[in-house]
């Protein structure tokens, strides 16, 4: 009788051990699904074309990802997720009345996400300077800045503790050589983001060399302007 019980264990113990690891081509599986040969391969036919409207057919091969339950999905494509140019009117901003600094949004955009991604935003912006009332060029020899930036958004409200894509240029032009049209800033930037809505808020601002009343000029931001959304799906 123990015998025959010892037996038995030891059928119940191969028959499980079938059942734990499962293999293909193979007598001798690795892992819980083990399959062998030197082209194997898995085909999901709810991930194919037909069934699957991430997958785009032809020849071209998609991403396959794990979500946190351990199911297998296609990734989002990286792509273009806006891309506009003369956004809004043109937004003009003075200096304060002695030249101080100003600033004012320009315009925004508003994107979603469906996973994480590295986004890249890229702007291009004209900028044209006159003096304060914009009765005519600036040609009072004075250096004049103006910047860009952008704050990050929920879609809604910019986020202004922190600004990205800074970049400044510095304006000056004497009464004998008053300088006419655009000048130019642009700047890219990449920052990863999870799933979610969000928004770009660009800004301008302008401040004047000297901090007196003669020195206070504006800009006309956006005539001719640009900004990309970029996500480079992880």
């Amino acid at each position: 009788m123990k015998k025959i019980v010892t037996l038995c264990l030891l059928c119940v113990a191969a028959v499980y051990g079938s059942w734990a690891q499962v293999g293909i081509g193979t007598t001798n599986p690795q892992e819980a699904l083990h399959i062998a040969g030197n082209d194997s391969s898995v085909r999901i036919d709810g991930l194919n074309s037909t069934n699957n409207s991430k997958n785009m057919g032809g020849a071209e091969m998609y991403n396959v990802v794990v979500d946190a339950d351990g199911n297998l999905k296609l990734a989002e494509r990286s792509g273009e997720l806006s891309s506009e140019a003369n956004l809004v009117s043109p937004v003009v901003i003075q200096t304060t009345a002695n030249s101080g600094m100003n600033s004012n949004e320009l315009y925004s955009e508003t994107f979603t996400l469906t996973q994480r991604a590295l986004v890249v935003v890229t702007y291009y912006i004209s900028m044209e300077f006159e003096n304060y009332d914009g009765s005519a060029k600036v040609d009072d020899g004075r250096a004049k800045i103006a910047h860009n930036y952008w704050y990050l958004g929920n879609g809604v409200t910019p986020d202004t503790s922190k600004s990205y894509g800074m970049t400044s240029s510095v304006y000056f032009s004497s009464s004998t050589d008053a300088a006419s049209g655009y000048i130019y800033n642009s700047r890219s930037v990449t920052i990863p983001l999870d799933a979610g809505t969000y928004s770009i808020h660009l800004n301008g601002a302008v401040y004047g060399g000297g901090l007196t009343s003669d020195a206070a000029f504006r800009v006309t931001f956006g005539d001719l302007d640009r900004l990309d959304i970029h996500a480079i799906y992880l």
